[in-house]
Parts: C-alpha cells; sequence; structure tokens
C-alpha cells in the first residue's frame, strides 16, 4: 500500500503539519498506523520534537477526528419539514463516511468537544426540535439515529471495494430443511445495494420518530 507523501524537512515542524500527517496516514492506512515515530519519519523530524506540540498520540488522534469532522458539508433544505432535514443530514453523513472510509470507525469512537463536533450534534438536535422533541427524548433519538448511520455505514464502507473494503462473496447453498427461510433469501442475502438499503433504514427510523410523535 503506497505510504503518504513525505513532507519537506526544511518546514517548520507545527501543530497544524503533525495533525495534517496524521489526517493523510490516516487515510492510507488506518488510525492503527499512527504512531508518533512514524509521524517523526514522515515529517522529517525527531521523534520527541513531535511531543513539543502535541502531548500524546491519544490528543493527537482526537485532533485528526476533529479536522475530518471539520470537512463535514453543511447541507441545505428549502424544506419546514423535519423529515427533510433528517435525511438530508443523514446523507451528509454518509457523504463524509465515503469521503473518508478509514476515519469513519475513529469517528465513532472519539468524543468531539471542539466546533466541528458541536456543529453536527447541534444540527442534529435542532431537528428533533422541529418534530416537538426536546431534553432528554431528543438526546436518546439522536444516539438511535446516530447508532443506525453508524452501523450501516460501517458495513456499507467495509463490504465496498472501491472505499477500500471487501467484496464479499456469495453464500454457499445452504440446508433448505434445517433453514427455510434463509434458503427463500439467500440471493438476497450475499448481495448489497447500498443506496437502497441506506434509504430504506433511514425511512425505518422517520416513521418510528413519527409513530413516537403520536
Amino acid at each position: 500500500m503506497r505510504s503518504p507523501p513525505v513532507s519537506s524537512s526544511r518546514e517548520p515542524l507545527t501543530r497544524d503539519r503533525i495533525v495534517d500527517a496524521a489526517v493523510r496516514l490516516i487515510e492510507c492506512e488506518g488510525v492503527e498506523a499512527v504512531s508518533m515515530r512514524r509521524l517523526a519519519a514522515e515529517l522529517g523530524a525527531g521523534t520527541m520534537s513531535l511531543y513539543n506540540h502535541v502531548p500524546n498520540k491519544a490528543v493527537l488522534v482526537d485532533l485528526a477526528a476533529e479536522r475530518i469532522m471539520a470537512d463535514a458539508r453543511p447541507y441545505h433544505v428549502d424544506s419546514d419539514d423535519w423529515r427533510d432535514h433528517i435525511r438530508a443530514h443523514a446523507r451528509a453523513v454518509r457523504e463524509l463516511a465515503r469521503r473518508h472510509p478509514r476515519a469513519f470507525v475513529m469517528l465513532a469512537t472519539r468524543r468531539l468537544s471542539s466546533e466541528a463536533g458541536f456543529r453536527t450534534i447541534e444540527a442534529a438536535l435542532m431537528n428533533f426540535d422541529r418534530a416537538g422533541f426536546r431534553g432528554k427524548i431528543a438526546v436518546g433519538m439522536m444516539r438511535a439515529m446516530v447508532s443506525y448511520l453508524l452501523g450501516t455505514l460501517m458495513r456499507e464502507v467495509a463490504t465496498s471495494p472501491e472505499l477500500g473494503g471487501i467484496a464479499l462473496s456469495s453464500y454457499a447453498d445452504v440446508d433448505v430443511s434445517a433453514f427455510p427461510l434463509s434458503a427463500e433469501v439467500i440471493g438476497e442475502l450475499g448481495t448489497y445495494d447500498h443506496d437502497h438499503e441506506f434509504e430504506f433504514g433511514l425511512e425505518l427510523m422517520i416513521a418510528a420518530l413519527e409513530r413516537y410523535q403520536t
């Protein structure tokens, strides 16, 4: 696998350069590849010099996550319907996941307290507020939606070769007498239509919210 380009050692070492290098490394090889020693080599600097700008790897990964989250593109909806806003926000999250497939798992495991992190939280809570949900119930609904998005998008990334994932092979023959219902849909189980499945699941989530409204 191709490594990220090595930056010129003539440039002064800064926190921004270190974070940029971490983001490039994550995009090329995943967050597991990040280490202070590896980044120092990529930047043409001594390992200990990085600690003058970033205290440890955990903080560095948080900074990289915030840098990637800041790349989330704002969505615009010509509608006052909360359902349309939830759909648009969910699709914007999917777009971010597809632009940064290797980093998406990292984003899912970080608590982002920066402006970039709160921007997406505020947008989600505003959408639930449009539907009449506030406080604890709105937070619960937001977390349920996040769980759906993370689950379906992580599967999409993992099974999309164009995003660096692995194409899954089809299922082998199944014992019809033991698993009759599975045998009936064996073809569907072995294939993915990510566009359809994302929209189908999103509509199920919205339908559940509508039911909770009444």
